[in-house]
């Protein structure tokens, strides 16, 4: 029979003292993260702890009250019917959410069970307990003792034998059972029933930094932005700059030329005419530009529809990335199941047919009115680079605002066209002045990208 043992990671010594009390009793325990076998994804291994263990003892500390990790253990464990003893380390007013899932559980208070005598009387319950799921096994005899119990556990040729009285309390006894049994499992498919309709408790608060998927070959740090009312979604965007990249290429394959023309001039036709704005200078429109598509791949070799960002159609000619694997190229299977794919509205340009645009995407930029989320979640708009983005950027665009200004922060494309314009975008700034938006035309490669991402809570693990 095996126990599992639900704790949060700061009550991790009293868990593992636990552990060791029933293991020298003979009960196997499992133990997060001793019995996490290497190289297997956390959340999968947890759950597999739990359906496999006969009952779980909860240590129920206020960090574990709190702890979105535990709630979900204690959410599986109920969905399961799995009993769980309720070890209490210190006075706790509980969440709603646990209330919610332990009112009708056993209680034990570690203050007057200092060496697990409650705990182990449990266990020995279930060990004789012949409608346990783990039947297989030998239940002990009534001449059993328990190391390190007390005298009171141990069960005595008195206690088993049955007298007249017993045999005619036996059908009452029968038909309470049954009772108890089916309002149990009403409550259990009650609460499971509103588990999977509501996560009451979301796994992550609006502000925390996580790490999902890869870039580089480097764990992607993330910070939460927005959750959804029901608390299953929440919106991602990059704690950093991740690297420097041209929203759109000049479409005409060459910035600020076309047509053997130069179009660098301070004034030039190329500020009026939004037909060749885009062919010198890139296309703000964001469901074709270079960016989404980079953004939304996951293959080695990215297949871009119109002019691929290569340095040549940059206006530094440099930092082209058409040979670049897709953005979503680092992340493993489970990761892209986690995310959602989100229907963005998008500002268009005058060249475009309709006055916003619509898109289906797994990653985007952000636009201007999701900048409210920054001040909701009390986050900071400025981003620094990564050691990644800063040595990737050949403009060195970055490196100049450092080194002259020693200004540590990196401007960052948002999605957002520039009204009556086809080529230029707004960027949040490095806070090199008081405003905090600028505009910039997409072909400009020096300015960093800010990735955000919808993932389905249900199906991550932020350990």
């Amino acid at each position: 029979m095996q126990i599992f043992i639900s704790h949060s990671s700061q009550n991790a010594e009293e868990a593992a003292r636990i552990c060791g009390i029933l293991e020298q009793n003979e009960t196997k325990c499992f133990i997060a993260p001793r019995d996490i076998r290497s190289g297997r994804p956390y959340a999968e291994e947890l759950i597999d702890g739990i359906d496999h263990s006969a009952a779980v003892v909860l240590l129920m500390s206020e960090d574990a009250n709190h702890s979105p990790h535990v709630l979900r253990e204690v959410e599986r464990a109920v969905s399961k019917s799995i009993p769980i003893l309720v070890y209490k380390l210190e006075e706790v007013s509980l969440s709603k959410s646990m209330e919610y899932f332990l009112m009708t559980h056993q209680w034990v208070s570690a203050q007057s069970d200092e060496n697990c005598v409650d705990v182990l009387r449990f266990v020995n319950d279930l060990k004789q307990n012949p409608g346990n799921k783990n039947i297989g096994q030998a239940a002990p005899s009534d001449t059993d003792v328990i190391k390190s119990a007390s005298p009171a556990m141990q069960r005595t040729s008195d206690d088993a034998a049955a007298t007249p009285q017993d045999s005619k309390r036996k059908p009452f006894v029968l038909v309470s059972l049954a009772l108890v049994a089916i309002c149990a499992a009403i409550g259990i498919f009650l609460a499971f029933n509103k588990s999977i309709r509501y996560l009451s408790t979301p796994a992550v608060s609006i502000g925390d930094t996580v790490t999902f998927g890869s870039y580089q070959g480097e764990p992607i740090e993330w910070r939460v932005l927005n959750l959804s009312e029901d608390n299953r979604q929440a919106v991602l965007v990059s704690a950093k700059v991740l690297t420097m990249k041209a929203y759109d290429a000049a479409e005409g394959g060459k910035y600020n030329w076309y047509d053997s023309t130069d179009y660098w001039s301070r004034e030039s036709a190329a500020d009026t005419d939004l037909s060749l704005q885009i062919l010198v200078r890139g296309n703000n429109i964001w469901s074709s530009s270079n960016i989404r598509t980079w953004l939304n791949c996951a293959d080695e070799v990215v297949d871009y529809a119109d002019q691929p960002p290569q340095a040549s159609a940059m206006a530094e000619r440099k930092n082209g990335y058409q040979n670049e694997a897709g953005f979503l190229h680092g992340f493993t299977a489970e990761e892209l199941s986690a995310i959602i794919e989100t229907e963005n509205i998008t500002k268009s340009n005058p060249l475009f047919d309709a006055d916003t645009v619509t898109t289906t995407d797994r990653v985007y930029l952000l636009s201007l009115d999701e900048l409210q989320w920054f001040d909701d979640a009390r986050i900071s708009k400025f981003a620094l680079p990564t050691q990644t983005a800063v040595e990737q950027d050949e403009s060195c665009w970055y490196l100049l605002d450092y080194n002259d200004f020693q200004i540590k922060e990196c401007s960052w494309w948002l999605r957002e066209p520039v009204k009556g314009t086809s080529s230029k975008c707004y960027l949040v700034g490095n806070g090199y002045t008081d405003e905090l938006l600028r505009q910039e035309n997409v072909g400009l490669e020096g300015f960093g990208i800010r990735p955000a991402l919808t993932v389905d809570l249900r199906k991550v693990d932020f350990h």
